[in-house]
């Protein structure tokens, strides 16, 4: 695969981040954790394209010593798993940010955001989880994987920092409702999700 091939494919990896990352971004975090937030989505993204990479490659190897003919099965298979553990992470999450923005409102709430800790980590693998099945479909490919790792890296920092970014502008514009807002959005978001994947 040449380069441009492989940015469009980043970029179409990335948009489920960037339509999770504008409702998380209302929490008004600093750009400090923006900044953090984003390598950690790069690093899991890379992390899950090469992880399904080699999972494929090595899948090819066993489909052609045995000479079966190639499925999309395994594919398909895991693109469905990765949906509905995705839709419930983000539904999930988004619970949890209504739940916070709620505390908020009482005497002595702490508005936490969810862009730290194991929080950060679950998010992160939620949303990079479709790069497993991408990658896993790639094995049976050429593909330069140092090419593909910086390619996939940057622009998913880069559409990381535009949604947290373009949410976090929202946020202020939107005051103390902005927490609530966002998790409604996840919420529904996972919803659909998961409404595509069972219908």
């Amino acid at each position: 695969m040449g380069g441009l091939e492989l940015l469009v494919l980043s970029v179409a990896l990335g948009t489920d981040l960037f339509s999770v990352a504008i409702p998380i971004g209302m929490n008004r975090v600093r750009l400090r954790i923006i900044l953090r937030a984003a390598v950690v989505f790069a690093v899991f993204h890379i992390l899950m394209i090469l992880g399904g990479y080699h999972l494929g490659h090595w899948m090819g190897h066993v489909v052609e010593h045995f000479g079966s003919y190639h499925s999309d099965c395994p594919v398909l298979l895991m693109e469905n798993w990765a949906s509905i553990l995705g839709s419930l992470v983000l539904a999930g999450l988004g619970i949890h940010m209504i739940r916070e923005s709620a505390a908020v409102t009482q005497p002595g709430g702490n508005k936490h955001h969810p862009l730290k800790g194991p929080a950060l980590v679950v998010l992160a693998a939620s949303v990079s989880v479709d790069a497993l099945a991408a990658g896993f479909s790639l094995g049976m490919m050429d593909v330069d994987l140092l090419k593909l790792s910086t390619i996939l890296g940057a622009v998913i920092f880069i559409i990381a920092i535009l949604g947290l970014g373009l949410g976090r502008r929202a946020g202020r514009y939107l005051g103390g409702k902005s927490g609530l807002i966002g998790g409604t959005v996840l919420v529904a978001l996972g919803i659909h999700v998961l409404w595509q994947v069972l219908t």
